[in-house]
């Protein structure tokens, strides 16, 4: 299947999607991130969720993290819309200011970059995923730019409120596939 028709799918999917349906998904999606084995990591990249979009609710996350993973240094990205670079910015619980840009992404106002050779693992947003661990974003590139830039091995996991699909067709040379994908269901390992 073509990127351009499984967004279509994705948008319809998530739409379709009750309120009780879509906090449902995000509270088992949050059960099956307790089960990851998240203390040999000091750092994780989140993204912060497009909620107009219905994507995954990563301050369910954020809290976990808080709560019961403080070991865990934890960025956030601040984009540039020209350049398309994301820069990871040290979030900070009590202090750290979000705002949302032109398209709805929540983002740091401001705080410390930090070196993104000591992210441990990377969230990526998706729309889709296959069995191969090909995922299917938004189109701009944003985040397989960002994971080139990341150290070699860093940990790549999707965040999914849906199973994946058989095979996604179109993939280009410059699609990072990710190292696992969680979903309400079950985790994934490519």
């Amino acid at each position: 299947m073509e990127k351009k028709e499984i967004r279509h799918l994705a948008f319809e999917q998530r739409a379709a999607l009750s309120r009780s349906a879509y906090w449902q998904l995000n509270d088992d999606l949050l059960e099956e991130i307790k089960k990851f084995d998240w203390k040999p990591l000091r750092c994780i990249n989140i993204f912060l969720p497009i909620t107009e979009k219905k994507e995954v609710d990563t301050y369910q996350i954020l809290s976990y993290f808080k709560d019961e993973q403080p070991h865990l240094k934890i960025t956030v990205n601040r984009s540039d819309l020209k350049s398309k670079i994301l820069t990871p910015i040290l979030f900070d619980y009590e202090n750290t200011v979000l705002v949302k840009n032109k398209h709805q992404i929540p983002e740091p106002l401001y705080g410390k970059e930090w070196d993104i050779q000591k992210i441990d693992a990377v969230f990526c947003p998706l729309l889709s995923f296959d069995f191969k661990g090909h995922r299917v974003g938004y189109g701009a590139g944003y985040y397989d730019q960002f994971l080139v830039r990341c150290k070699p091995g860093v940990i790549k996991i999707g965040l999914s409120l849906f199973s994946p699909i058989e095979n996604i067709s179109e993939i280009n040379p410059f699609d990072v596939k990710l190292t696992h994908c969680l979903t309400p269901q079950k985790t994934y390992t490519f």
